[in-house]
């Protein structure tokens, strides 16, 4: 559960996030020594050209930037047509009966998971959850560390794949750091921002000492991935707990490391009160996201997919309506306006959802396109 909850709080947090996943376009075998080298999982779409649910997934699930947060950090991703020779050449290793098949795979090329069948954002995301806790590499590390090994490589390594596989780490790292270990300045750097894993704790506060030899140490992305991970760990403890001094704990360590960034803290704020129940903070939190995010189509979706399970809630619906119709002026594809107008018709205003649609379906005739979704929508509104 902790796992999902900061799962799902990284990918609402991240400032440096892409949109969609960004797949490899080299042959899969070399992409599978890039897993390798990096200790990832490869995530392999295997489909067809002709395939449905393949070309949906392409559009509307691998292009959402929470799928992109998630499998760029923590995968190695490709699509294979699997009709093509580099598709051919991996199905002769790991055969495809059906479109898509979904492959998860070690860098030595061991199979960790296989699944048919398209997914939606959820089942992807949890999908590539249950991945990251299957592959569990820091088994490999026990039997020289329990016998007393504490070389740089194996200890940071172990660290690491604990990291990953969301077990605990902070007893061997603490250890570590209090024996001395003979290694160099920058080694101990790169070891205390792996091993800080939550920002309420002494090694993160090494890492606030050391910020500036650190952030020489490794790219900007690297270190705010690594603070913003530290510092989510530690908000999914204060909801755990309830304990709001942790909240702005956080806050205040990311403030230190990263900086003032209004939207980043916003976001975390809104996550503590929406899973401790506070709905008056939450609401007057979201409407100051929608303030911040009204000029970027791509956050004011987030913010919309985030307040959509209130849509029956009376006190939200004046915010979500604003924020939707704000959307279709940022962008009226058919998708903002199908949506917009759901909720309009979800409040009881099917009339103005009807007089929305037959105003973009007038404009798009005078251009000479034709919306065949746009079409079944309104059929479907007039039928209401």
């Amino acid at each position: 559960m902790k796992l999902r909850l900061l799962i799902a709080l990284f990918t609402i947090t991240t400032v440096l996030s892409a949109q969609g996943i960004v797949f490899e376009h080299t042959p899969w075998k070399d992409v599978m020594s890039k897993a390798k080298e990096e200790g990832k999982a490869m995530f392999v779409d295997s489909y067809a050209t002709w395939c449905g649910p393949c070309k949906r997934m392409s559009k509307n699930v691998f292009t959402k930037s929470e799928v992109g947060d998630f499998f760029n950090e923590n995968f190695i991703n490709l699509k294979l047509d699997m009709e093509k020779e580099d598709g051919v050449s991996f199905g002769h290793k790991y055969p495809v009966s059906a479109y898509p098949t979904l492959y998860f795979l070690a860098g030595d090329g061991e199979i960790i998971h296989k699944e048919k069948g398209g997914k939606s954002v959820e089942k992807l995301l949890k999908l590539g959850e249950l991945v990251l806790r299957k592959y569990d590499t820091s088994e490999q590390y026990v039997e020289a560390y329990e016998a007393g090994e504490r070389n740089y490589n194996l200890v940071h390594n172990y660290v690491k794949a604990l990291n990953k596989s969301g077990k605990p780490s902070l007893k061997i790292s603490n250890e570590y750091i209090r024996s001395k270990p003979d290694i160099t300045e920058d080694q101990r750097l790169l070891f205390l921002l792996e091993a800080a894993i939550e920002s309420d704790s002494k090694l993160f506060a090494e890492v606030i000492e050391n910020k500036n030899k650190i952030e020489e140490l490794v790219d900007r992305e690297t270190f705010v991935k690594k603070i913003t991970k530290a510092t989510n760990a530690t908000v999914v403890k204060a909801v755990e707990y309830e304990v709001p001094s942790l909240l702005d704990e956080a806050i205040e360590a990311y403030k230190e490391t990263v900086g003032n960034d209004k939207l980043s803290i916003l976001k975390m704020q809104r996550y503590y009160h929406e899973n401790t129940g506070g709905q008056p903070e939450l609401l007057n939190l979201s409407k100051k996201q929608f303030k911040e995010v009204k000029k970027d189509e791509a956050e004011l979706g987030k913010l919309l997919l985030d307040l959509k399970q209130y849509e029956k809630n009376g006190q939200f619906q004046e915010l979500i309506e604003e924020a939707n119709k704000h959307l279709v002026k940022l962008n009226n594809n058919d998708i903002n306006i199908v949506n917009y107008c759901k909720f309009l018709v979800s409040i009881e205003k099917t009339d103005q959802a009807i007089e929305i649609v037959e105003k973009r379906m007038r404009e798009l005739e005078k251009k000479e396109v034709k919306s065949a979704s746009l079409d079944r929508f309104l059929k479907y509104l007039q039928s209401k």
